[in-house]
């Protein structure tokens, strides 16, 4: 199996917000930043799409469906960390209103969550689930485009690599960026990351 994971692009927002889950449209530097990427593809089409369900990866797996001729497949689960009562609020008005949670997910952001929202290890289980569904549908010679975000993609290499947590900061995983993964003998082999375009595998 092969697995081709693109961060979503720039969405529609004030600098500064939090963006979370926050229903936000894909802006219009973010819909050329993914139009560039998708006519970089090479190689055999994908099998199958995934992408978030949020609004703006959506849009964004609209430019691959119609590279590809793909159904985009949505899944909560492939969905940005849930910030709660921040998602779409602006950092300075997150710090003031609730100062102390604030303070505190600054020093624990992996066990500790915004108000209302969930932590990392909520969202690793989450993406640890759709990878499971994933690899029990069989098919090793499945080549599997994945439209997503940062923390749910840092999830997911975390996962395959056996990162702690903490470990995928040092991973960089822009916007309307690919990396890719390959399964050879059970284990998950990196192929490339971060690149912004797609490369031969």
């Amino acid at each position: 199996m092969e697995l081709i994971l693109v961060r979503c692009a720039a969405a529609e927002a004030a600098p500064g917000t939090l963006r979370g889950q926050a229903p936000l449209r894909l802006g219009s530097t973010g819909f050329a930043a993914l139009e560039r990427l998708a006519a970089s593809w090479i190689g055999p089409p994908p099998h199958l799409l995934y992408c978030s369900d949020l609004r703006r990866a959506l849009q964004g797996a609209q430019i691959f469906a119609a590279r590809f001729a793909l159904e985009p497949l949505p899944d909560a689960r492939l969905r940005e960390l849930d910030l709660g009562q921040w998602n779409g609020v602006d950092f300075a008005s997150a710090s003031l209103r609730h100062p102390a949670a604030w303070r505190q997910w600054n020093d624990d952001w992996i066990g500790s969550a915004p108000p209302g929202g969930e932590c990392w290890h909520d969202l690793a289980r989450r993406v640890r689930s759709w990878l499971q569904g994933l690899a029990a549908g069989g098919g090793d010679e499945r080549r599997v485009l994945v439209l997503s975000h940062e923390n749910p993609l840092r999830a997911l290499l975390a996962e395959v690599l056996e990162l702690p947590p903490a470990a995928t900061r040092r991973l960089r995983i822009e916007p309307a960026h690919a990396s890719a993964l390959r399964l050879a003998g059970g284990t998950f082999e990196v192929s490339y990351l971060n690149s912004p375009q797609f490369l031969l595998l």
